[in-house]
């Protein structure tokens, strides 16, 4: 009777802590620092805030090991984290579950080039073909790297701070950064030869969204609910409006020519985040249902 009894207990100890366990949100740190990776825990928190009535109370954690875009997909199959931000592609739709939110608002399918001050050409780039008569460098392990070559551009593969000693060398004529993103990282990389072509913007369908494992349902759904809820009651949107990049971003890209490419590893599930980007980008020429 003692030895089921203490079994008993144990059971019950094991499943408190799975449950527990089940409320606790392994998140992934980061690589590098910006402004945006903690917005997007700020916004993944007032997701969490918006279901803790039906789905319960749920803490994030980061995972310590700081690792990449590719490592913190695989890091949901290996059960290191339960979620991880990433490009939305065909492919990693196959593997993990996509929610289909843009977490930056359509800013991360927005590209500014970064051209030598003294290179008069290029700037007066205003149409693809155009630009196809130039080189570009681009870190080939980011998506963009294939977008380009695939719009008949000819690139040069770099890593992310060397691809400005290439264009400031002459190897490269630009390099395509996020509008959000761009005016730090210029300051960070040291670059004053180096300035953003005034003109024009490349444009196309990038999608940079949350994953979670293809089996779990439960987060997927809380997510998704959570998301939906901040968008309709507006914080989603303030709290984007509330961050100076962002204000900045919009400001970047008005009164330029977009040059629209196009993106094959966007479907069909990939575009559903296209749908709350005309609410979210509602200032002049950026409302556009192709930015993610």
């Amino acid at each position: 009777m003692r030895k089921w009894i203490v079994a008993v207990w144990c059971c019950a100890i094991g499943f408190s802590a799975s449950a527990n366990a089940s409320q606790i949100l392994r998140a992934p740190t980061f690589t590098t620092t910006h402004a945006i990776i903690d917005y997007l825990y700020e916004q993944l928190q007032l997701a969490i805030e918006a279901t803790q009535e039906d789905f319960g109370e749920m803490k994030v954690v980061r995972v310590k090991v700081p690792v990449e875009e590719e490592r913190q997909l695989r890091n949901l199959n290996e059960d290191i984290a339960d979620i991880a931000w990433a490009t939305c592609t065909r492919e990693r739709n196959q593997d993990y579950t996509p929610i289909a939110v843009p977490s930056t608002a359509g800013l991360f399918g927005i590209r500014l080039a970064v051209v030598r001050q003294d290179d008069n050409n290029i700037t007066q780039v205003n149409s693809l073909p155009a630009l196809q008569k130039f080189v570009a460098v681009q870190s080939s392990k980011w998506r963009d790297f294939m977008v380009l070559q695939r719009n008949g551009i000819t690139v040069l593969a770099s890593d992310r701070f060397s691809a400005y000693r290439a264009v400031e060398r002459g190897l490269a004529d630009f390099y395509p950064r996020g509008a959000a993103e761009i005016t730090e990282e210029m300051a960070a990389a040291n670059v004053p030869q180096l300035t953003i072509a005034p003109n024009f913007a490349l444009r196309y369908p990038v999608f940079f969204i949350l994953y979670v494992k293809k089996d779990n349902t439960a987060l997927a759904e809380r997510l998704t609910a959570g998301f939906e809820r901040t968008l309709q009651s507006g914080e989603f949107k303030a709290l984007l409006n509330d961050k100076p990049w962002f204000r900045e971003a919009k400001q970047l890209v008005q009164h330029r020519v977009f040059i629209d490419l196009e993106n094959h590893e966007a479907n069909a599930d990939c575009m559903k985040a296209g749908q709350y980007v005309p609410n979210l980008l509602s200032q002049g020429n950026l409302n556009s249902d192709t930015l993610g």
